[in-house]
């Protein structure tokens, strides 16, 4: 049983539409699961190319956090459901001294990263609408490579530079519909028409729904 996904404390989702705000809470049970099966080799989920979030992850354990919120926000008109960001703090004083005592308060540590889920989204999703869900937001933390497609390690630290990666492409319906598609979208197009690589006895595998069914 410590293969079923991890699912959002319902407490806290109680307590926010009492409170009619959004409330978030640490997840480190989501954090341990994704790295026992996005992260670890031989994990039913592994995907190589997480594999410098997995080496920076071994380095030190505060590079990555995860927290449920309890719902979804709106962005330029869209749900947000999942959010990868780069821990920054712009303001000084006491404004960044509140935000990193929050950050100490929930996680224990200030994380490089930290990956927010929508966990009312997560309740009701399948187990591969959850899984694209994290994996998407793992994709976000992008890695350098250089020239010839190698990872570029940091002459100070020894471990992969790495940063906060856009989307692989990025395009409306209609400029397709007038203009014809780009090369990212014609190699998106293609990958869309292959099977997926994650079959459905992997994804049961690591969540465990039909375990529990």
């Amino acid at each position: 049983m410590d293969q079923i996904r991890p699912f959002p404390q319902t407490d806290f989702i109680d307590q926010a539409e009492e409170e009619e705000a959004i409330r978030l809470i640490a997840a480190p049970d989501l954090k341990e699961w994704v790295i026992t099966n996005f992260l670890t080799l031989g994990g039913e989920l592994h995907n190589p190319d997480h594999d410098h979030i997995a080496e920076l992850l071994h380095d030190d354990e505060t590079f990555l956090a995860f927290a449920w919120a309890s719902s979804a926000f709106t962005r330029a008109k869209r749900m947000v459901l999942g959010q990868c960001e780069k821990v920054m703090f712009n303001q000084g004083g006491w404004k960044k001294a509140r935000q990193e005592q929050q950050m100490r308060d929930w996680f224990g540590f200030v994380p490089v990263y930290l990956i927010t889920i929508d966990a009312s989204f997560c309740e009701q999703a399948t187990d591969r609408e959850f899984c694209a869900l994290i994996e998407h937001e793992l994709y976000h933390i992008g890695v350098e490579r250089d020239g010839d497609g190698e990872i570029v390690y940091s002459d100070h630290t020894g471990l992969p530079k790495h940063y906060l990666a856009g989307h692989d492409v990025e395009e409306f319906v209609g400029v397709v519909k007038r203009w014809g598609a780009s090369d990212d979208i014609k190699r998106l197009v293609e990958v869309a028409k292959q099977a997926p690589f994650v079959s459905e006895k992997n994804i049961a595998a690591s969540c465990g729904t039909c375990l529990i069914k």
